[in-house]
């Protein structure tokens, strides 16, 4: 992992940004992070976003789209994309209707790979983010080993390393199975206790030196550091930044 590979999905800091888009960037940008995934922002039209960003010295690397959004208007994603200068549309959710069987979960990945042509004719590629109920037990297999026989190999994987160990699966053995597959993590920690909570990276039970091994030696493009529910918002994803960093090299 190079320090360069580091970056921060926002939603991590969308009730900061829902009050302040501009000043909760150029905090981040201050507390040392250039690149960003996208999500969680206010309304906010993409030609102001990317002026934003650029004053900010910041970059989308990629950016979180509801797979409904793709349905309704591909073009308008992508046009979208294209004015912020985003390169990668990760879908973060799958609806609970598209899973019921396993059947449902192969129309699904066949749906999913079907946007990547047209995505990656606009020059934007496409991935899929995992949460725990992919691990979860289905007609005999998970959705997770599904989407992996059936997305094509275009369609990139953004495992979430903390919903991963969630689902019962050691995050390590996920990234060596997938190898090749899993281009880019979501970094946030487990913290310690019965019911799962997210913790900075470097504060909780997971291995994440080992993780971080694991991905080096996988082809892992991206250490994307994220909490679903930060107690300081801005210090935690600080405290993530500095421990990732101390890993780097």
């Amino acid at each position: 992992m190079r320090p360069d590979q580091i970056a921060l999905q926002l939603y991590t800091l969308r009730r900061l940004a829902a009050d302040d888009l501009a000043g909760t960037l150029r905090a981040v940008a201050a507390a040392g992070y250039r690149s960003m995934e996208l999500a969680g922002l206010p309304p906010t039209v993409p030609g102001e976003l990317a002026r934003l960003l650029e004053v900010s010295e910041l970059r989308a690397m990629a950016s979180h789209e509801a797979i409904e959004s793709l349905r309704d208007d591909t073009h308008a994603v992508t046009a979208r994309m294209a004015e912020v200068g985003c390169p990668l549309v990760i879908v973060p959710w799958m609806p609970e209707g598209d899973r019921r069987t396993v059947a449902d979960v192969r129309r699904f990945a066949a749906e999913l790979g079907g946007f990547a042509r047209p995505l990656a004719d606009q020059g934007i590629r496409l991935g899929y983010h995992n949460h725990a109920f992919e691990f979860e037990p289905l007609d005999g297999t998970t959705i997770w080993d599904v989407l992996l026989a059936e997305l094509p190999p275009e369609v990139e994987i953004e495992l979430d390393v903390y919903w991963a160990a969630v689902g019962g699966r050691d995050p390590i053995g996920v990234i060596r199975a997938a190898a090749g597959r899993v281009r880019l993590l979501h970094m946030k920690d487990r913290a310690a206790g019965p019911e799962p909570h997210d913790a900075p990276v470097g504060e909780g039970t997971l291995p994440i030196l080992a993780i971080v091994d694991a991905a080096r030696a996988a082809g892992v493009d991206w250490y994307i550091v994220e909490q679903d529910e930060p107690q300081v918002p801005l210090d935690d994803v600080t405290r993530s930044l500095r421990y990732l960093q101390s890993l780097a090299r």
